[in-house]
């Protein structure tokens, strides 16, 4: 596996451009558990970074200024995602396993943290544009999310991944409801 700077790149540009292909690409790679599990530790440490730099930037709190606070969620964010993705992808018939959703979902959002880099320095180049950047962000996060859906279970229905990945945020949604109320954080917890 090559992990110098231009591969990096190129695989994002492919990301962008062919994320089907890629999806199926970075899946053949089939790093062992352990590269899995770091490059999800990695893109969890790397959200928080980022997010913590928007938070500075913005002038907010955002969760009480706890880094720590802010690992959890993201962790617990993102591996919710990933379970949501996998467990209802296989009730709706897909094939994906755990392993290559962990792998799929972690370089996504490794994707998502350079389009969040891109939204920082429009924030601070062209602020006015800031709302239309983040729009294109969530659009971009949608269409990846569903391409890889479709890749990681074998899917060929676009409208089906639609809607289990639709059913995955109410699933993730709800499971996060859950657990913040277990924990005891509401609403005005987080802010």
């Amino acid at each position: 596996m090559d992990l110098t700077l231009s591969s990096v790149i190129a695989l994002m540009r492919a990301t962008l451009t062919a994320p089907r292909d890629t999806a199926r690409r970075i899946m053949d790679m089939n790093p062992p558990d352990d590269a899995r599990w770091l490059g999800f530790v990695i893109v969890v440490v790397l959200s928080v970074l980022v997010g913590q730099a928007s938070i500075l930037l913005l002038g907010e709190g955002g969760f009480g200024g706890s880094m720590i606070f802010m690992a959890v969620f993201q962790t617990m964010i993102l591996l919710g995602l990933v379970v949501a993705v996998q467990g209802i992808g296989r009730l709706a018939g897909g094939k994906g396993t755990f392993p290559d959703a962990l792998l799929l979902l972690a370089w996504l959002q490794f994707v998502m943290i350079a389009v969040q880099v891109a939204q920082l320095v429009v924030l601070i180049i062209l602020p006015p544009l800031f709302g239309l950047v983040t729009l294109a962000a969530l659009a971009i996060f949608m269409w990846l999310l569903v391409n890889f859906t479709m890749a990681l279970h074998g899917f060929t229905s676009t409208l089906r991944v639609v809607v289990v990945t639709i059913f995955a945020f109410f699933a993730l949604a709800l499971a996060m409801a859950i657990v913040l109320a277990i924990l005891g954080i509401g609403a005005e917890g987080m802010q």
